[in-house]
């Protein structure tokens, strides 16, 4: 048994497949680096002197590390903290007065089938000779991935603390426990205490200037969206097709948030690759609708978030990012993820759950007739859970 009486897990694959694999290359690897490995000299007590902090996946994952460079900073005021990231999630972190510089790196094993790779990111070698050059101290792989911890190890980084979930804890000097059914803020935070750093919260932290609202008043003016007009959000579509709410029902629910809110207007959000999820065609009875899929850069969008009324959508990263700024959220929740584990719902949200025995099940594509997590849950919830800040 692990931290607070639950269960800390070694691997945390479901093919047993993967699992043998993992444990033979742990196996090897332990035993090579046991007779080979050279101890290094750790910089003077605390005295780290530049500190990298690996997040490269997607937006809520990343969104829930964003207070990590505060905490380091307070820890190791004299430490350059350095943040790994993907281009997709760079804006989270930009105006963080806690991060000296953003690497980008778009891992292709993230951005092959959901993000486009920008022309700004290293490619693999080259950030490795990027790692090598800065001299790093200590590295810190949130994400507990193979692949990060290989990096790490061959950016001559000196102290590297992370997870051995999916193999290679033997090329960390220290390896986290791992607790599978925790939040990723919770797991950040028992890691960061490894270091012996006293963590009281890690919610998000994010850094969103009024001279750089200002300068988007032109482009939401574009867009349609002015003062004193009421907004309500909504994601069409999902991350994964398991995820989605049925397009009967979105439409439905704006059909009825017509008639009880008739001066609110919907703005469709979410990537254009979600444009599955169109809601065009069928306009009797629909609210005055913003189509902006696929059109928001992320700053826009966090500034964009502020201005709504409220916002509904499935569990992502903009739902999670509208409720981190405060914003009346409702998470339209799938049987896909244990709920425990991936919500920290705020004061200002609600989550709306339909519950189902398959649950949770992990998987990008529903193997049930019918789709009952999702479809289960009804538009008229949705109406009920807007009415306290839509009056």
């Amino acid at each position: 048994m692990g931290l607070r009486g639950r269960e800390v897990k070694k691997y945390i694959f479901r093919k047993k497949r993967n699992i043998f694999l993992a444990s033979v290359l742990d196996a090897v690897g332990f035993l090579v680096c046991r007779f080979f490995r050279r101890p290094r000299k750790r910089p003077a007590g605390r005295g780290y002197r530049t500190i990298l902090v690996i997040r490269m996946d997607h937006l809520g994952d990343v969104l829930w590390t964003t207070g990590v460079p505060k905490v380091l900073r307070e820890s190791f005021p004299q430490a350059r903290v350095v943040f790994l990231t993907s281009s997709w999630t760079a804006g989270l972190l930009e105006k963080n007065p806690f991060v000296d510089e953003v690497l980008l790196f778009d891992a292709p094993w993230f951005s092959k089938k959901r993000y486009p790779r920008s022309s700004q990111s290293l490619s693999f070698f080259k950030l490795i000779s990027v790692l090598r050059k800065k001299k790093i101290d200590l590295g810190l792989g949130l994400r507990g991935d193979l692949r990060e911890n290989l990096l790490m190890a061959l950016g001559g980084i000196r102290e590297r603390i992370g997870y051995g979930v999916t193999g290679g804890g033997f090329l960390l000097t220290r390896e986290a426990p791992y607790r599978k059914d925790a939040h990723p803020s919770e797991r950040t935070g028992e890691l960061l205490g490894a270091l012996g750093v006293k963590v009281s919260s890690l919610a998000p932290q994010l850094y969103l200037p009024e001279e750089e609202e200002e300068k988007l008043a032109d482009r939401f003016r574009e867009w349609g969206i002015v003062p004193g007009e009421k907004y309500v959000g909504f994601q069409a579509g999902a991350g994964t097709p398991a995820k989605e709410w049925p397009k009967e029902h979105g439409v439905e629910w704006m059909r009825r948030l017509a008639r009880r809110f008739p001066d609110c207007r919907v703005i469709l959000l979410g990537k254009s690759a979600e444009g599955r999820y169109d809601f065009g065609v069928p306009s009797d009875g629909l609210p005055q609708v913003i189509d902006l899929t696929g059109r928001t850069a992320l700053r826009e969008l966090c500034f964009l978030l502020r201005r709504l009324e409220a916002f509904v959508g499935p569990d992502s990263g903009p739902t999670q990012l509208a409720a981190a700024l405060g914003i009346p959220t409702v998470f339209l929740y799938s049987g896909t993820n244990s709920l425990e584990a991936w919500m920290r719902p705020s004061e200002t949200s609600t989550v709306l759950k339909h519950e189902v025995p398959c649950a949770p099940c992990g998987l990008e594509i529903c193997k049930v007739k019918g789709h009952p997590c999702m479809t289960g849950i009804k538009p008229e919830e949705v109406i009920k859970a807007l009415e306290g800040c839509l009056r």
